[in-house]
């Protein structure tokens, strides 16, 4: 047995590893990058321009599924260090690497490669990095400086014909969380335009928006010959809502497209609808014809019961008695199931 194989490695052994590609990295070495003290992140650095190339992509594809899994994984630094790569695969990656941060420090960062990164799709991935923090922007739950600082980049690269287009259709389906913002001629031309590109991303924002006034466009892409059009259609009708396309969002479904299929799950479990929306959903997951679309509609199933709870609690009419019974000490438990708490949030309770 080699000192690789063993389950506590010192940081050496994982630096060691990462600079020999005679072997493959081994798997109990990736958490040992999690979390790293400022002194280990230091000796990543140094160590990285050592690591072979096909190493530090797969590296960080690897690291990016386990955060999906694990959201008290941080890699920051593998990503902030990836920033820096000569290679452009691994810079997009390291910018992948760090949306799960949402952290406003990574903010200038984001726009600075978004302005300056020779590569296009590094510019773009980061561009796409700032989408969660203007959602946060829209909660009023982001500094106003960021909010401005974001704001002002993106609409120089949206009104800005000489931008890639890949960059500026970044920059409109980001800007689409914007409050402050007036993008309806954008999207008005970006609906119009004859590249399948720039439509997918009008829906894409006009879903942020939820702007009742492209509810007509997201109506007629549903039944697009464009499979893709179809799907990001289905998207936006559940982010807006509109109850009106419940039947052609089941008749979706059964589309051939797995991505149109699943979108539409995800639609419904957002708009809601009860028990026949239910039905609907598990009959589809009996037909699932993957373990990704499973996962989607199981999910989407957990969603619409949520939904469907929020709307009946909604509905009722309590009076500030009513209030004072629910929340006796013994309904807690089932008030944090319904909201999605544990019970470390009592006492906040």
């Amino acid at each position: 047995m080699t000192t690789w194989e063993t389950n506590a490695p010192d940081f050496s052994q994982v630096l060691e590893a990462l600079v020999d590609d005679s072997r493959p990295f081994p798997v109990n070495y990736y958490h040992q990058l999690a979390n790293l003290s400022p002194e280990n992140a230091a000796r990543l650095r140094e160590v990285w321009p050592k690591v072979p190339l096909q190493r530090r992509r797969g590296l960080l594809e690897d690291l990016e599924l386990l955060t999906e899994n694990d959201l008290t994984l941080s890699f920051r630094d593998v990503g902030e260090i990836a920033l820096e790569d000569p290679d452009p695969q691994v810079r997009f990656l390291g910018v992948r690497l760090l949306w799960v941060e949402e952290d406003n420090n990574l903010i200038p960062r984001f726009l600075q490669i978004a302005r300056e990164d020779p590569d296009i799709d590094v510019r773009a991935n980061a561009v796409g990095a700032l989408g969660s923090y203007m959602y946060q922007a829209a909660l009023e739950e982001l500094p106003e400086r960021y909010t401005r600082d974001i704001e002002r980049t993106l609409m120089a690269f949206l009104e800005d014909p000489s931008q890639p287009d890949v960059v500026r259709r970044q920059a409109l389906e980001v800007l689409g969380y914007s409050l402050n913002v007036n993008l309806d001629p954008w999207l008005e031309d970006a609906f119009m335009h004859p590249d399948e590109d720039w439509r997918i991303s009008a829906l894409f924002a006009a879903g942020r928006t939820a702007n009742a006034r492209w509810a007509d466009d997201v109506r007629d892409y549903l039944h697009h010959e464009s499979p893709r059009l179809r799907a990001e259609a289905a998207r936006a009708a559940g982010e807006m809502m509109l109850k009106d396309v419940t039947d052609d969002l089941l008749e979706l479904l059964e589309d051939p497209s797995p991505d149109v299929r699943v979108n539409a799950a995800w639609a419904l479990s957002e708009i809601g609808g009860g028990e026949s929306i239910a039905a609907a959903l598990e009959a589809a997951l009996e037909r699932a014809a993957s373990e990704e679309e499973a996962a989607v509609l199981e999910d989407a199933l957990s969603n619409l019961e949520f939904t469907d709870g929020m709307a009946d609690l909604m509905m009722m009419d309590f009076t500030p008695e009513d209030l004072e019974d629910l929340i006796h000490e013994e309904d807690i438990d089932d008030l944090l199931a319904l909201f999605g708490g544990d019970e470390d949030d009592e006492d906040e309770i």
